[in-house]
């Protein structure tokens, strides 16, 4: 049985990922404009999808007993719009289905991630020092939930209804 704590993150991702999909598949060739760098609607689905598979590698890092690159090898978070671009480079050719599909597959694979951790291994900001004083979850939802919050707003700057 999943955690409170994995329960609650995979409720609110769904939702949230629920209006993303909504509202990306009612304009799929959308350019966003200045409110995501002149890029598409599929690119901000493949940013989120990028990052679902930077988290399903530190979790991998972490369970094989070395400590993960917090965020990517060669990165700092004061790097993080240079990572994002490696992101958009990798993806930028794929057409909207192709990484929708990505999306929603990545997505479903972080939810049944999560309920391998137990609640303490969620909300403890102590049990993984690479971390740096965050919880696991807190990451998780920064990179579920909290990020479709990021695409839906930016969505909303580009003037997509």
């Amino acid at each position: 049985m999943p955690s409170a704590r994995a329960t609650s993150l995979a409720a609110k991702a769904d939702d949230r990922l629920a209006e993303v999909l909504r509202r990306a598949d009612a304009a799929p060739d959308w350019d966003l404009g200045v409110a995501y760098h002149d890029r598409r609607v599929a690119d901000v689905l493949a940013h989120l999808h990028a990052w679902h598979l930077v988290f399903d590698g530190w979790v991998a890092q972490d369970r094989a007993g070395s400590v993960p690159a917090y965020p990517a090898e060669g990165f700092t978070w004061d790097r993080l719009d240079d990572l994002n671009d490696v992101f958009y480079r990798s993806h930028r050719e794929r057409p909207y289905d192709a990484i929708r599909t990505m999306l929603v597959t990545s997505h479903a694979r972080m939810l049944r991630l999560l309920t391998t951790f137990g609640e303490a291994e969620l909300t403890d900001p102590q049990r993984y020092p690479w971390l740096n004083g965050q919880s696991l979850g807190d990451v998780a939802d920064e990179c579920l939930g909290e990020h479709y919050e990021w695409a839906l707003k930016t969505f909303d700057a580009a003037g997509m209804a």
